[in-house]
């Protein structure tokens, strides 16, 4: 049942903009692009999603789907559910409250929170919400403590960006590979190819390809303060 008790808007109210948000998780020893990724592991997925900070507790399992099939995002209703992919070393989450206007950084809170559960994993994420201008937000966080986070609104300035991308770079060995792609690491923030970026290094730590990979879904009630920046992301005027 949908708890209504933290929300201001009802369950049917309508979600007024489109957006991205997934935070993907890799545990050493990186599997490499080569090859393919075990089989999705439902259990694990929900214990992972049970200690999310964005959950207060799972209300409904859903039956696990196709990776290809898109998060629902059209109600109030919709921002109570996240979806969970864990294929051996690599864990995907999929949750509408890593996003925000820009205010608060919810992405890097709650990947700081994994990276203490998971101190061996690099965690890489990103966030578009399509605002009047499109806001985005990318984090890189190696296992070894380099960090990049990066926020701002498409085209204009100032950003803000904490840490340094010539340290991600090294620090994920992915110099070579960008170079190739023509990807500038000294282009001013507002226009920097940041999904270039967060690309190349997700396919030198992992197998991209999708097809054939399952993942879980969960209906979860949600921490006060996470319910407020959902709303405020999502259905304020």
């Amino acid at each position: 049942m949908t708890d209504n008790s933290i929300w201001d808007r009802p369950p049917e109210a309508p979600v007024l903009r489109t957006g991205a948000f997934r935070l993907t998780m890799i545990e050493r020893p990186f599997p490499g692009p080569a090859g393919s990724l075990p089989a999705h592991d439902h259990a694990r997925a929900r214990d992972i999603a049970a200690g999310l900070t964005t959950v207060e507790e799972i209300t409904a399992e859903l039956e696990p789907r196709p990776d290809s099939d898109g998060l629902p995002h059209e109600t109030r209703a919709d921002l109570e559910q996240l979806d969970v992919g864990c294929w051996g070393p690599v864990t995907e989450i999929t949750d509408a409250a890593f996003a925000h206007r820009g205010e608060f950084t919810p992405l890097a809170d709650h990947a700081e929170a994994l990276a203490k559960r998971y101190p061996n994993a690099a965690l890489i994420g990103s966030v578009t919400v399509d605002f009047a201008i499109r806001y985005r937000a990318f984090l890189f966080l190696h296992p070894d403590g380099t960090q990049l986070w990066a926020d701002g609104w498409a085209g204009e300035d100032p950003w803000t960006v904490t840490g340094n991308v010539h340290h991600i770079i090294d620090a994920f060995a992915v110099r070579g590979a960008l170079e190739n792609a023509g990807f500038n690491a000294a282009a001013e923030p507002g226009v920097m190819a940041w999904s270039e970026l967060e690309d190349v290094i997700l396919r030198s730590l992992m197998p991209v390809r999708r097809s054939e990979r399952m993942l879980s879904g969960f209906r979860v009630t949600r921490p006060r303060e996470v319910a407020v920046h959902l709303e405020e992301t999502w259905l304020e005027e």
